[in-house]
């Protein structure tokens, strides 16, 4: 269940906040705040993208972000920004667990080649990246080029199945 209100601020006029609630047992499951901007945040892409001003779910490891990024991509859609996204991964909330991986593994891009490739690396290692390793960054969807990241998934899962039949 999505609950939609908007609030009109000087930096951000008309930003939407949608709080979403598990209906069965009445929890909230997390908050996406975002506004539409008309800022040039991409390299040649002159329209509009939906940015995500802030990001939450309640709980890791359970769908519930990834479920949240697809309905803002399909909220992009819908108020004409074609599914395109922008956001900054803020490690300040998490310092030991930052949401760069996360937002990576969903197809985000820094439009940095090393970064983006640094990124990659923590996860094909399937490891957690701290505030040490990457500052805030901005971040985009969908990246420039959606391969790396797609070859990227594949190769990190394969890895994960060879480490856990190697350790059997």
């Amino acid at each position: 269940f999505l609950y939609k209100h908007t609030v009109n601020k000087v930096m951000h006029p008309n930003q939407d906040i949608f709080d979403i609630y598990d209906l069965d047992k009445k929890n909230k499951l997390g908050t996406l705040v975002c506004h539409k901007s008309k800022l040039p945040l991409r390299p040649n892409y002159e329209n509009s993208v939906l940015a995500i001003d802030f990001l939450e779910v309640t709980s890791q490891n359970n769908g519930f972000g990834t479920k949240i990024l697809k309905f803002a991509e399909e909220y992009s859609q819908q108020i004409g920004c074609n599914g395109y996204l922008t956001l900054k991964a803020d490690g300040s909330f998490m310092p030991q667990k930052v949401p760069h991986i996360f937002y990576r593994k969903f197809g985000f891009s820094t439009f940095d080649k090393k970064t983006d490739k640094k990124l990659d690396e923590f996860i094909i290692k399937n490891s957690n990246a701290t505030i040490k390793d990457f500052p805030c960054l901005l971040m985009h969807y969908p990246p420039q080029s959606n391969k790396i990241s797609k070859f990227t998934q594949i190769f990190a899962k394969i890895v994960q199945i060879m480490r856990k039949y190697i350790s059997l």
